[in-house]
């Protein structure tokens, strides 16, 4: 209330004590005490009424936009909030517009006891919050959606590219990196609670609204084990880290354990230059001082080395086509030489346990085994309406008479040890986690074999190149 209005109050107020007295002279016929003691009073109650007035109410309701947003006991507080709200955005060159017009403060009866009134910075937070209070922003946009704000141009075009680069390859030349979708940069009105930074901006593209949950790699971790331990399976968990190798699992290592669906799908193009293996041929020597089928290496081999120079084509990291442009030697590999006994005798199994035996062939083995592929895994399962692993294999060798343990660990105790150069289809492959036995599948030829992987999956063939599986070694059955 302003000096006028306060001088006009208190203009009334002589006014109404003139007019009182008056009149309690004029209608009271007391002695003269009580009309003085009367007409005290009345003065007293319309000068309390005035100061009230004058002083106004106690608490006020706040609204924003129509919207309640709490109480203040102070009207100034609301024009300091404004412009403190202002100042806080300056350091970062961003000038807020707050539209004053949707703030509105009214006086109620309440008392300030009666309420929990907003503080300053509680006054700020709800203008800032508020989509009265904006920016000049830049926004992203993907497919006409509007994704994500930050506050210059160039913040938002270093996000799209910081992205793309996200993708490429370390020492690659990049021939191309674009998006597959429509993605424009656009200025407008932003509010100002929604604007990010840069780096926040690029981690939205990537991971779209579901923020993943890391998982950090262990040692003895394989990636079947890290599957099987968060209830996903290894299709899944490969989905989920778009343009991961599974064959460079290191300590360490993060990995994504939930899907990731970014709001763009970077297309690149590079030509990528890579130091490769040459596989080294195996030349058999017989020799009647070992076991028939027995095998020793007398003279390890040599791995060679090629360089290779390919254009590789990937959408979010994930390869779609590879073309090969050259490739050169740089080292020859040079042939292993192993020995083949010839001695024909009786051979124990490996640690003593029983020998086994099949009526059947380890092509035909083989033939029976992928006749169940598709059968779901199911924990203890050994029948075709779900195996475990070593269910799986005892099913398929009863199948030709073949009598084995119901564990891999005891089926690794029976049969003669096979050498992993020397696999033939039929053999039992054993893989291991840390120091013992924990999986078995059945060889089918070409680096390949048959198993029952783990909950989720179903009974289908892999690679030995491809899988996480640590190899442990191989029996075969006599036939």
């Amino acid at each position: 209330m302003g000096v006028k209005q306060i001088s006009q109050s208190f203009h009334q107020l002589k006014s109404c004590i003139h007019l009182t007295a008056k009149r309690v002279g004029r209608q009271l016929k007391y002695d003269k005490k009580t009309r003085a003691i009367t007409a005290a009073v009345l003065v007293l109650m319309i000068f309390c009424s005035v100061w009230f007035q004058i002083t106004g109410a106690e608490v006020y309701s706040l609204t924003i936009g129509g919207k309640e947003a709490g109480y203040i006991t102070d009207q100034s507080l609301v024009k300091e909030a404004v412009v403190n709200v202002g100042s806080n955005y300056e350091d970062d060159g961003i000038e807020a517009i707050i539209d004053e017009s949707a703030i509105s403060c009214k006086p109620t009866k309440l008392k300030k006891n009666d309420v929990q009134a907003l503080s300053l910075g509680d006054l700020e937070k709800a203008i800032e919050d508020s989509e009265f209070c904006t920016a000049k922003g830049w926004t992203i946009n993907v497919e006409g959606k509007n994704i994500v704000a930050v506050t210059s141009e160039q913040a938002a075009h270093q996000a799209l590219e910081d992205v793309k680069s996200s993708y490429l390859t370390n020492g690659s030349k990049v021939i191309s990196a674009s998006f597959k979708e429509n993605v424009l940069v656009t200025q407008s009105a932003v509010r100002i609670a929604d604007l990010r930074k840069q780096d926040e901006a690029e981690k939205m593209l990537l991971t779209g609204e579901q923020e993943p949950k890391l998982y950090e790699v262990q040692d003895g971790d394989t990636l079947w084990d890290i599957a099987a331990a968060n209830g996903m399976s290894i299709a899944e968990l490969e989905n989920a880290n778009p343009g991961f190798d599974p064959d460079t699992l290191k300590i360490g290592q993060q990995l994504n354990l939930l899907a990731v669906n970014p709001y763009v799908t970077v297309q690149t193009k590079e030509l990528i230059t890579t130091e490769e293996k040459i596989d080294f041929n195996t030349v058999y020597e017989e020799t009647n001082t070992l076991n028939k089928n027995e095998i020793k290496i007398k003279t390890p081999g040599t791995y060679g080395s090629k360089q290779v120079s390919a254009e590789v084509t990937k959408e979010n990291g994930v390869i779609t086509a590879t073309n090969v442009v050259e490739s050169t030697v740089t080292a020859e590999p040079k042939d292993q030489v192993a020995l083949k006994g010839t001695k024909v005798t009786y051979v124990a199994s490996r640690g003593g346990g029983r020998a086994i035996s099949v009526d059947a062939s380890g092509s035909e083995i083989v033939s029976y085994a992928k006749t169940l592929i598709g059968t779901p895994y199911v924990h203890g399962g050994s029948s075709p309406k779900g195996f475990d692993c070593s269910g799986f294999t005892q099913y398929v060798y009863a199948h030709f008479g073949g009598n084995l343990p119901r564990t891999s660990a005891g089926q690794y105790g029976c049969g003669t040890f096979v050498d992993k150069s020397q696999l033939q289809p039929g053999d039992l492959v054993f893989f291991k986690s840390s120091s013992r036995i924990s999986h078995v599948g059945i060889y089918v030829g070409g680096g390949s074999f048959i198993h029952s992987p783990q909950a989720g999956d179903k009974v289908k063939i892999s690679n030995f190149s491809s899988t996480t599986l640590r190899y442990a070694g191989a029996v075969r059955a006599s036939n």
